[in-house]
């Protein structure tokens, strides 16, 4: 007899004594009958004759009743240990299965019996493992694991056939690229320290040539101990360790593969962006490849929203990848772009005009910040060099007051509305409304937006925030100042030190209230940054972020990749809601800001934080395959691994036939008969 229990024995063992023990501990302190003084007559006599005589079966019906709640306990506890029947068998094996979930096989070229037409690489995988569950023996064991962008295992090594199936059944597959390496690596790990230990791998065989160079093969290898004298870098042994290999020496390694086809031609690489100068004009940028065997023809569409912008006739060459380049795009008011490949005659016999087997990277999405012209009003005492930048843009409109106007104007209240206002070596003492964005060069007093710690000479900026969007493509260490102010930043509220001087921040922005604030503790009139390419580039960053256009470079990604988002307006936030392309909606993490996101789907996924139940920040994300590996769908068949062309890696085999029964449902049902028993013998005053 064998146990294979769901929880560790000793678990189980300490389960059973507590259960034991509140059992007895129940009948000792079962209630007993009052005693009561009567007057004695000669007529209780008898009676207590007859107590004398039934008291012992009175004491033996409570041990009995004891007894069957004890029987009872030990029952469920000796059916939670899982006991079969029949001996271990010592070739019965361990093994781990690995179901290839990734995008490749989402492709439709197979077939299967009782089914019209081709299937997909996955059905026909889901297949082959039931079969291999039925060909194990019953001392035999298995893991299943799926494999994607993320290796996840889906069970525990059990032999309950009829669970397993079930779990088999309910596979998906994902639109992420196959992690050979960490799955394998997970496989290995599961499986050490087990008998007979043997890993399956169930796919179409379409993975990098360098991790499948990588894996170690062969009977196991101790490890080599170093000398006790020697130090740590002295062992030539370790120094001459691959770490990237994958050690599966003394595990089985077996392959089932699917897949037949590999014409297929896909988008690689879809990519738009605005013009920084002029952010009503953009240029798309496409790459297709053939990685087909025979020449192809496709129709390339590029739609912005439902509307169809151009339409191009491709013939690419096998293995061809061909660029498509569209400049100064303009016109229309969605910002969702879509590339499409279709097939040239939809009726064509699967040749180079014919039908595409893999249909995921036939459709690609791209989104573009919206397209804003700001209202931009100057507070300055002519300055040229802020004048003159600002009129590069031409999605901004630029007014212009003196300090003394602008106090005029607020104070009449006939300030027009304004995206942003700008202060020029000018603190004001009354703000713009509250949606209003903020710039401030040299603020003093009071009533700077950050407070002001002591000032600086001819210092030098050391350190520049490689992560905030205001300081991207920014270098600025080789930029001259006279003075700046340094500013006290409270990171708690959300503020950010964009330069820094050592640890003195001279540059910080932050989010208050409804509006954006950046200052820079520095006159234009005291540095040689206005000569510099940097500056128009800064304040081009500066306006993005006002209007929200500065998420430009993290709108469009591959899937099965982890990015950091950020989110304005999040700062108190820990998690905000996703919603995929399906509609399914997911949970992710926000740290500092930015949110944690891993793209499982291809399509259009929507990042929304919520505060106090009412949004604060939404941003949308468009996820692509993107990924030549997974498109080259050509089937992998033979499978070769460690460099070694000669010998493929086989189908699995070598099951031994074993019978072993499970006793556990036997033991309920025993359970259930002695609870109805102890139920009949309490109500017919039996056992009490």
């Amino acid at each position: 007899m064998t146990f294979s229990p769901l929880v560790p024995t000793t678990t189980i063992l300490e389960a059973a004594g507590v259960l034991g023990v509140l059992a007895v501990g129940a009948y000792i302190l079962k209630m007993r009958r009052r005693r009561f003084e009567v007057p004695f007559s000669n007529l209780w006599q008898r009676v207590l004759r007859d107590k004398d005589t039934t008291s012992l079966w009175k004491h033996l019906r409570r041990i009995l009743s004891l007894l069957l709640q004890l029987v009872i306990i030990g029952l469920l506890m000796f059916a939670a240990l899982d006991p079969k029947l029949g001996r271990a068998d010592p070739d019965a094996k361990n093994v781990v299965v690995i179901i290839d979930t990734s995008a490749s096989m989402e492709t439709v070229d197979e077939t299967e019996s009782g089914v019209d037409g081709p299937v997909s690489r996955l059905a026909v995988a889901k297949h082959e493992v039931v079969k291999l569950l039925r060909s194990m023996g019953g001392g035999d064991e298995v893991m299943l694991m799926r494999m994607d962008g993320q290796t996840t295992p889906l069970t525990r090594f059990e032999a309950d056939l009829p669970k397993l199936n079930s779990v088999v059944q309910k596979l998906q597959a994902s639109d992420t690229p196959a992690d050979l390496r960490r799955a394998l690596s997970g496989a290995a790990d599961a499986l050490r320290g087990r008998r007979n230990p043997m890993i399956v791998l169930v796919g179409d065989g379409a993975y990098p040539e360098d991790v499948l160079a990588s894996v170690l093969r062969g009977p196991p290898v101790a490890q080599p101990q170093p000398p006790p004298a020697a130090k740590h870098g002295d062992d030539a042994s370790f120094a001459n360790t691959d770490l990237t290999a994958i050690d599966l020496r003394g595990i089985d390694l077996r392959y089932i593969p699917v897949g037949k086809r590999a014409d297929n031609v896909g988008i690689v690489s879809f990519n738009v962006r605005r013009y920084i100068t002029n952010k009503t004009a953009y240029e798309v940028f496409i790459e297709v490849q053939n990685f087909g065997r025979e020449p192809a023809r496709r129709k390339l569409e590029l739609y912005s929203g439902d509307l169809a912008i151009d339409v191009k006739e491709l013939t690419l060459k096998p293995g061809e990848r061909k660029r498509q380049l569209y400049p100064n795009l303009g016109g229309g008011t969605n910002h969702r772009l879509r590339a499409v490949l279709k097939t040239v005659n939809e009726g064509a016999d699967d040749k180079a005009d014919g039908h595409d087997i893999f249909a995921l990277d036939d459709e690609a999405f791209a989104l573009l910040p919206k397209r804003t012209t700001q209202k931009i009003l100057l507070v300055t005492v002519d300055n040229l060099y802020l004048e003159g930048a600002m009129l590069v843009y031409d999605n901004v409109g630029v007014d212009k007051l003196l300090p003394e106007e602008y106090e005029s104007t607020v104070a009449s209240g006939k300030l027009p509305a304004y995206d942003a206002v700008v202060f020029d070596d000018y603190t004001p003492e009354h703000l713009p409304p509250d949606k209003t964005n903020l710039l401030y060069f040299n603020p003093s007093g009071k009533n700077s937006p950050f407070p002001i710690r002591r000032t600086l000479h001819r210092q030098h900026i050391t350190e520049v925030d490689p992560h905030h969007p205001v300081t991207k493509w920014i270098v600025m260490s080789d930029v001259n100042f006279d003075k700046s102010s340094v500013f006290a930043v409270d990171r708690a509220k959300g503020e950010v030190p964009l330069f820094t001087s050592v640890r003195d921040a001279i540059g910080a922005a932050k989010k208050d209230g409804q509006h954006k604030v950046v200052a820079f503790g520095f006159s234009l009139t005291g540095t040689d940054l206005t000569l510099r390419v940097a500056f128009p580039l800064l304040l081009a960053n500066i306006l993005d972020w006002f209007a929200g256009d500065d998420s430009d470079l993290v709108t469009t990604y591959r899937t099965g990749r982890r990015l950091w988002v950020p989110m304005d307006g999040t700062y108190g936030v820990t998690e905000v809601a996703v919603i995929g392309p399906n509609g399914r909606q997911t949970r992710a993490p926000v740290v500092d800001g930015r949110a944690t996101f891993y793209g499982h789907s291809v399509g259009v996924s929507r990042l929304q934080a919520k505060e106090d139940g009412k949004p604060v920040a939404q941003i949308e994300l468009a996820a692509n395959l993107a990924n030549p590996a997974e498109s080259n769908v050509s089937p992998g068949s033979p499978l070769y691994v460690g460099g070694d062309t000669d010998h493929p890696l086989e189908l699995p085999s070598g099951f031994q036939i074993t019978h072993r029964q499970s006793l556990w449902l036997y033991l309920v049902m025993a359970v259930l008969l002695l609870l109805g028993l102890e139920w009949i013998t309490y109500n017919r005053r039996v056992t009490v």
